[in-house]
């Protein structure tokens, strides 16, 4: 009779397994699955972000390539959810963003299905997917048909990859059996919270769309600025509460998805009151915010820059015109800067109007009226309506030789009157401000505006609109 017998009589007994694969190797691929079914949402969510941000602190235009990288990422982003409809690049002129918009809602419904180990959640998976796909394929089509395909590749290559991890989840998701997800701590979704939160222009976004919708507007007008101030919007007391508040708003989405799914159970409620004390807390901080922001905007629409723009030469705070029914204009400011005091900029407001750079220097300037009496102040000048009459110098000693006038909106150049052998003695009469003599505005006898100017003895009157005599 045969006997079997072991090599090592001290191993241990076989015993029958299963043929599937193992514990190791379910939960390896549960992970890759979960895996594939965040990388739609975090691409879709990725580009309304970027869009999001880019309207709601217009200071981020400034960023290198900022167009390009904005028209490669279009077909992800819907205009109705980022930008209140407004397109905010070419090619999404005309474009709602419904698919989108789609593709936003198939990736969190993908993301959430993949979390669940129920066979039916699990079937549901291929609904988002498909439905993607085919918002997906409608969004290239219109891309094919506008003939912007070769402009938004990046964009094309994204919803590729949107519509292949979309498709590896709901198929590998129907065809597993997925292991069950590792235990929540405190710090799950903590690392996104960081990247929030270190993000500056993504919390001070939320809160500028939750509680300072008007500090957005002010601070799109000044993004033509091309001198200074156009970063006012931003560099005020206001954002930082607004950061907080968008902040506080980042760390409640975090407590609720740490308090995800539902349950019955004493930490479930914890989180759900945490979630309500930090909602009470942002709209306590948002009523301030909300007050400081619509002081800044009232401030960038109507107050003169002068104080704010640092190492300028001077600044010339223009008349505002009257009428019966006054109403409130934002006061219009002229301000010579630059290394050798020649570039002049016309605001309205903290609103660059134009910029010119002018031939001659216009601060610090010396000079005398033709009586010999000096003139006050770093700038020699004097408003008449449109035009401003400055004097200027291009000496070493800095004595006034040149009289220039300035056209009140554009800054520009209009007429220049130059004493070419010495210097210039001017006096400006009629002013519509009244007379200030330690400034050179004295009328001496004149009924209409003139300037009263003097050259190597002679005297010379120079109408300020028109110029001096041909």
């Amino acid at each position: 009779m045969t006997k079997i017998t072991y090599t090592n009589p001290r191993a241990a007994r076989p015993d029958v397994g299963s043929l599937g694969p193992s514990t190791a190797e379910r939960v390896e691929d549960s992970r890759k699955i979960r895996l594939a079914a965040t990388i739609p949402l975090i691409i879709s969510l990725g580009a309304q972000w970027v869009f999001f941000i880019h309207y709601w602190i217009p200071e981020t235009s400034a960023f290198p390539a900022n167009e390009l990288w904005l028209t490669q990422l279009a077909p992800l982003a819907s205009p109705a959810l980022t930008s209140e409809g407004q397109p905010q690049v070419q090619a999404q002129n005309g474009q709602w963003g419904l698919p989108a918009l789609v593709l936003l809602v198939c990736a969190f419904a993908l993301f959430w299905l993949s979390r669940t180990r129920h066979w039916l959640g699990r079937t549901a998976m291929l609904a988002p997917a498909a439905l993607g796909l085919v918002a997906a394929l409608a969004s290239v089509i219109a891309l094919a048909v506008r003939g912007e395909v070769r402009s938004t590749l990046v964009g094309v290559a994204l919803l590729i990859t949107w519509v292949w991890s979309a498709g590896y989840a709901a198929l590998h998701g129907f065809l597993d059996n997925l292991a069950p997800l590792p235990p929540k701590t405190w710090h799950s979704g903590l690392p996104v919270l960081a990247v929030y939160a270190i993000i500056g222009p993504a919390p001070t976004a939320v809160g500028r769309c939750l509680f300072a919708p008007e500090l957005r507007d002010a601070a799109l007008a000044l993004q033509n600025n091309t001198e200074a101030l156009r970063l006012a919007a931003l560099w005020t007391g206001s954002t930082v509460l607004l950061y907080l508040c968008g902040l506080l708003i980042g760390i409640a989405v975090w407590v609720a998805y740490q308090a995800w799914p539902p349950r019955r159970d004493a930490a479930f409620i914890g989180r759900c009151l945490i979630v309500i004390g930090i909602l009470i807390v942002t709209g306590a901080i948002g009523w301030p915010a909300t007050t400081l922001a619509d002081k800044r905007v009232d401030q960038l629409t109507y107050d003169s820059p002068a104080e704010e723009i640092n190492f300028t030469c001077g600044s010339w705070i223009l008349d505002q015109p009257t009428s019966a029914n006054p109403q409130r204009e934002p006061v219009k400011t002229l301000v010579i800067s630059g290394f050798t005091c020649q570039t002049v900029t016309a605001y309205s407001g903290y609103q660059q109007l134009s910029t010119h750079t002018l031939p001659v220097s216009l601060s610090p300037v010396i000079a005398y009226t033709p009586e010999g009496a000096k003139i006050s102040g770093r700038i020699v000048a004097a408003q008449y309506g449109e035009v401003i009459v400055v004097g200027g110098t291009d000496r070493f000693d800095t004595r006034s030789n040149e009289l220039l006038g300035i056209g009140v909106t554009d800054s520009a150049e209009l007429w220049r009157y130059q004493c070419a052998k010495g210097t210039v003695g001017v006096r400006f009469a009629s002013v519509p401000g009244g007379d200030n003599p330690a400034q050179g505005h004295i009328t001496a006898g004149e009924v209409s505006p003139d300037v009263v100017a003097s050259c190597e003895g002679q005297i010379v009157r120079i109408n300020p609109m028109t110029g001096p005599p041909r």
